[in-house]
């Protein structure tokens, strides 16, 4: 088990806790998806997804503030490699980025 939380750990840059806290800074604590402020107890502890997967790709378009519950969702709907558009409305947070 420990190798492969190593290996896990290893696909992220070494600055990934300081990218993650700044995208989250910059979503102000909150989800971008569905707004929730980061609360654990009620399963929304806020993350930083990649969009298309690369845990190397840091780049801003690439990443979202996104609580538990919506990271689980965006990520079985959405990824950019495999092709996959988005099936209704995009959120405002993918037009931001220039991915709608």
């Amino acid at each position: 088990m420990k190798n492969l939380m190593m290996c896990m750990m290893n696909d992220y840059p070494a600055d990934w806790p300081e990218i993650a806290e700044k995208i989250k800074n910059e979503a102000g604590w909150r989800c971008e998806h569905c707004e929730h402020p980061h609360h654990p107890p009620s399963g929304h502890t806020l993350t930083v997804h990649h969009l298309d997967g690369d845990k190397a790709n840091c780049s801003y378009g690439n990443l979202v503030a996104l609580c538990q519950r919506c990271h689980l969702s965006i990520q079985a709907k959405y990824h950019p490699a495999q092709g996959f558009g988005w099936f209704a409305t995009p959120p405002a947070w993918a037009v931001k980025r220039g991915l709608a």
